[in-house]
């Protein structure tokens, strides 16, 4: 069986937002060789431009909340509240240096057991094509094409799919289009980690 992920996936883990324990148990079916975990390799810089892109936000949260606190801390009435906030500040301050060291844990797990698309220029200009086609951000477009390309070269009869969360881009009810593309290679879609951990599971057993 082979599952197809993207960016969000890794930053579900990195971030452990609500679906992250989903997201680890088919990184450790990968391992176990139960699946063939695949990614386009466009994805691999996304989550680190989103990790730095909070931390900006969050350093300049922080430069604000001390601004105002220092401010505060010259009234009376409110000399206390720099005791009451800072843990505030220091969570702001170590959640960052946090996700980036799962980030760089998670990388390496995925490139241990995982397998790799490298678009090349006629994937380059298929994705320009789905742009307007799908009406795909340049990103998502890239990363469908991506995954398309290599469908294209597997075993029709080979269980697939196709996890991601960004119901934008590839969820809309007026994507049928590229839900039938999929289909037509074996593929199914899944907007959902838990539902895809669930169907992987399922799909598994009944080859076993």
């Amino acid at each position: 069986m082979i599952v197809y992920i993207e960016s969000n996936f890794i930053l579900e883990m990195a971030l452990e937002q609500e679906q992250a324990v989903a997201a680890e148990t088919i990184m450790a079916l990968a391992e176990k060789a139960s699946l063939k975990l695949t990614y386009p390799s466009f994805v691999l810089s996304e989550p680190f431009e989103c990790l730095m892109r909070e931390r900006r936000e969050r350093n300049l949260l922080q430069i604000s909340l001390r601004k105002s606190l220092a401010t505060l801390q010259r009234s009376r009435p409110h000399q206390n509240v720099m005791v009451d906030l800072k843990p505030i500040i220091d969570i702001l301050q170590a959640a960052t240096s946090k996700q980036l060291e799962r980030l760089n844990a998670i990388f390496a797990w995925l490139l241990a057991i995982g397998e790799c698309i490298h678009i090349d220029t006629i994937d380059f200009h298929q994705a320009l094509l789905y742009q307007q086609r799908l009406d795909l951000s340049p990103q998502d477009s890239i990363i469908y094409a991506s995954v398309i390309a290599d469908l294209r070269a597997r075993a029709q009869d080979e269980e697939k799919c196709f996890l991601s969360r960004d119901r934008k881009a590839f969820a809309q009810d007026d994507d049928r289009e590229l839900k039938a593309e999929l289909s037509t290679y074996n593929c199914r879609y899944i907007g959902n980690f838990a539902q895809g951990l669930e169907y992987i599971q399922h799909t598994l057993q009944n080859a076993g």
